[in-house]
């Protein structure tokens, strides 16, 4: 895959099955995505262009396809069953696209397909003003690591894993990073050795995409993401574990502590039958590095006093230990899908990272119009 996070590029049809009681349509495997199509329509072998779940697909492809009415609202490809099995992906003919075509190739900018993102809610700081937002270059956005099924083989038998539950919420990350640049105040303070011997360091917090508060520009008012670093006193927390453990020559970036808010009002019909938001930490990164998934969860639960998302396995990777974990798994005390799980190598390497979404789940959250997937 030139690609891993492609939700468009160029597969091959590895395997066709016959589904039971069907006579016009048979199931296709296309590199490790399940798609039901036309019986005869395709062969084993075939390259064909695969557009993923969520999958934006333009309006006249739609329409000269002739799939618009199977796409969901925001013209997204969904996951369906049809006769007790899932199809995941929308085929589409190599034809669309006028390049030189190879399996794994990714085709996302050729056909202006995209993946969905839901749009940005906009706030402001505690006094009212409205400011332009100062993007601190070291607070990094986590690591978006890929759908297992567009990188088949990624674990084997002698692969030891941690395997944890894939919340459905929104991501969280806050740390403590080396600013941009210093003040004039902070130039002057600093070069008469009045300034705290931290001052090139400053406590930052935000979702995925954005920063939402910073000792350099002010907090929010109100958001869930303040609430949950007032609620865990996560600023308190990484700064008396930074200025114990490190001198500022030592702390490279910075530290960032990733996690997840789920819970009440965070994502439509998907409130895990909490009447709060809750928060859940998963990753660490320190100086540009991810550390091990053991160490991380060591450190969460024990340095930070922190909640960790639920560990469900640790040990050698299998097919049957991960599908385990996934389909017929459902929320405590109900009928609700998990949405999957994130399974990462020992070693903490980002290569050797992946989740793995419940069918079952995106069944549901297309009947029940849940939040986004992310």
């Amino acid at each position: 895959m030139e690609n891993q996070n492609s939700v468009c590029f160029v597969g091959r049809v590895n395997e066709i099955i016959p589904i039971e009681g069907a006579d016009n349509i048979e199931l296709l495997e296309v590199s490790g995505w399940n798609c039901v199509s036309k019986k005869g329509a395709h062969t084993v072998g075939e390259l064909i262009t695969v557009a993923t779940v969520d999958a934006v697909i333009p309006e006249d492809m739609s329409e000269r396809l002739g799939v618009t009415g199977y796409l969901r609202k925001g013209s997204r490809v969904r996951t369906v069953k049809l006769k007790g099995v899932f199809s995941e992906c929308l085929l589409i003919p190599l034809s669309e696209t006028k390049l030189t075509c190879y399996e794994g190739k990714d085709l996302q900018d050729d056909l202006g397909i995209f993946k969905y993102e839901p749009p940005v809610k906009t706030v402001q700081l505690e006094s009212g003003k409205k400011i332009k937002i100062r993007e601190n270059s070291n607070f990094h956005t986590y690591y978006k690591f890929p759908n297992i099924k567009n990188v088949k083989g990624i674990f084997t038998e002698e692969d030891y894993v941690q395997i944890t539950r894939k919340l459905h919420g929104t991501n969280s990350r806050y740390g403590i990073v080396k600013k941009n640049s210093l003040t004039l105040k902070d130039k002057i303070m600093k070069f008469f050795r009045l300034a705290d011997k931290w001052v090139e360091y400053e406590f930052v917090y935000g979702s995925h995409h954005m920063q939402k508060g910073s000792d350099s520009n002010g907090f929010y008012s109100t958001d869930v993401w303040r609430e949950i670093a007032d609620r865990y006193k996560i600023k308190q927390k990484l700064w008396k574990y930074i200025k114990e453990w490190y001198e500022p020559s030592e702390a490279g970036t910075g530290l960032i502590i990733y996690g997840e808010i789920y819970g009440a009002g965070i994502q439509k019909n998907y409130d895990y039958g909490l009447k709060q938001i809750e928060f859940a930490a998963f990753d660490i990164e320190a100086d540009n590095t991810y550390l091990p998934p053991s160490t991380t969860e060591a450190f969460i639960e024990t340095e930070f006093g922190l909640p960790h998302a639920e560990v469900l396995y640790y040990g050698k990777w299998s097919q049957e230990v991960q599908d385990s974990f996934v389909d017929n798994n459902f929320i405590p005390g109900t009928k609700i899908p998990h949405e999957g799980i994130v399974i990462k190598h020992e070693s903490g390497d980002r290569s050797k990272v992946a989740k793995v979404i419940n069918p079952s789940y995106l069944i549901y959250a297309e009947k029940k119009d849940v939040g986004d997937s992310h």
